[in-house]
């Protein structure tokens, strides 16, 4: 197989993203055995956006739900296996918890196999609550990692900032309402003199003082704008 991009992007209705609506994904079977055969070597770039999700089960604490997508940790593997050429991953969730466990279907540990295995230039996470600060330091030993986006990334904190600052290509940089990153963080990033491009968007402890020193071209916003609204799920359709 000669493809070398894959987008998925699910048709979003008008209300089906606020916080704490139902939403599920609706070819998910918990039981099934279906075993992952893809294999596509020339892969390239791979992005999988507004992933809906299931409650699985309820237990007798009614205020619990766990509820995972179709997309798990086997997926990954599978793609680490056979898409080895891959390049550019840009995974987005929408109506998740900021608390992990929750809908995600898989685990920080498999999709750090899946980042190790490939040569993964850009990434993107939005709304990633299984990413942390262990998975900001398992980023900075990426030799090819060039460009990183982090969106409702709530588990990041000023640590991953130390971590990723020593990323060997790390060029540019996006943090959009990562509100747990602050100027300390953002400290980090200026002691590695590497980044091209920071661009920093409605994150509320990271000052424009901050921002403006740390790189070659800086876009900062206090201000959470309607584009950035709908990547988060929270726009009108």
């Amino acid at each position: 197989m000669k493809l070398q991009k894959f987008e998925f992007e699910r048709k979003r209705e008008r209300f089906d993203c606020l916080p704490g609506d139902v939403i599920y994904d609706s070819l998910y079977d918990a039981h099934s055995m279906d075993a992952y055969d893809f294999c596509c070597e020339s892969l390239k770039d791979l992005r999988l956006a507004h992933i809906k999700t299931w409650p699985e089960r309820y237990s007798s604490d009614v205020s619990y739900c766990e509820t995972r997508t179709s997309f798990t940790d086997a997926s990954l593997y599978a793609l680490a296996l056979n898409c080895r050429m891959l390049q550019m991953v840009d995974l987005s969730f929408t109506g998740c918890s900021p608390d992990w466990p929750s809908e995600i279907g898989f685990t920080q540990q498999g999709f750090l196999v899946l980042i190790r295995s490939c040569p993964i230039r850009v990434l993107v996470l939005n709304n990633a609550n299984f990413f942390d600060d262990e998975g900001m330091k398992a980023l900075s030993s990426s030799p090819h990692l060039e460009t990183l986006e982090l969106i409702l990334c709530h588990a990041v904190t000023d640590a991953g900032m130390h971590f990723i600052a020593h990323t060997p290509c790390l060029s540019n940089l996006t943090l959009r309402v990562c509100h747990h990153i602050t100027d300390v963080g953002v400290a980090e990033l200026g002691r590695a003199h590497k980044l091209e491009s920071l661009v920093i968007e409605y994150c509320g402890e990271v000052s424009p003082q901050a921002a403006q020193v740390v790189a070659k071209s800086v876009h900062y916003s206090k201000d959470c704008s309607d584009a950035l609204m709908k990547r988060i799920g929270l726009g009108i359709y």
